[in-house]
């Protein structure tokens, strides 16, 4: 397996990715027409590169023999909706479903955690995925509140995870 960052050649692979991993995690009674124009503006390939290109970012992937297996998206000087002293946020750490539980999230975890250590690391999770939830606490990411991703102009609710800056 080949962790490292990513570049602009990626961006039509991660986009497919972010697709599948997010309807694999969020479609749970199939695709509505209410969430079309987010994977839209959040998973094309010029929302990557866009990314790609921004100096405040920083993507990594976890690949193997040519197939992309996961990434990781992270932001700095984020400020987390709730008391944190962390401001780099991980906005995704997708892996693709055949692949969990191999340790793609763990590396991925640890790249993101280095890639700007002073600063600390926050992200979002669904209150509705639990093992995403386990995954952070096993990982030494404490709760530090709670806030909501509103899709749609519905309110989902999230919790939000730390791991302080040093």
């Amino acid at each position: 397996m080949n962790l490292r960052r990513a570049h602009a050649d990626d961006a039509p692979r991660l986009a497919a990715l972010a697709q599948w991993v997010w309807l694999d995690s969020y479609a749970q009674s199939g695709v509505h027409a209410g969430v079309l124009p987010y994977l839209a503006a959040s998973f094309s390939e010029g929302a990557f590169r866009h990314l790609l290109a921004d100096p405040d970012r920083a993507l990594w992937v976890h690949e193997h023999e040519g197939h992309l297996q996961a990434l990781a998206q992270l932001r700095r000087g984020a400020t987390a909706p709730v008391a944190a002293r962390a401001t780099v946020e991980l906005e995704r750490l997708y892996v693709a479903p055949p692949c969990t539980g191999q340790g793609q999230g763990v590396h991925l975890l640890k790249a993101a955690r280095a890639t700007w250590p002073a600063d600390g690391l926050w992200l979002t999770v669904w209150a509705g995925n639990t093992g995403a939830q386990r995954f952070y606490a096993r990982e030494g990411g404490v709760v530090k509140g709670e806030t909501d991703f509103i899709l749609d102009g519905q309110a989902h609710r999230n919790f939000v995870y730390a791991w302080e800056c040093a």
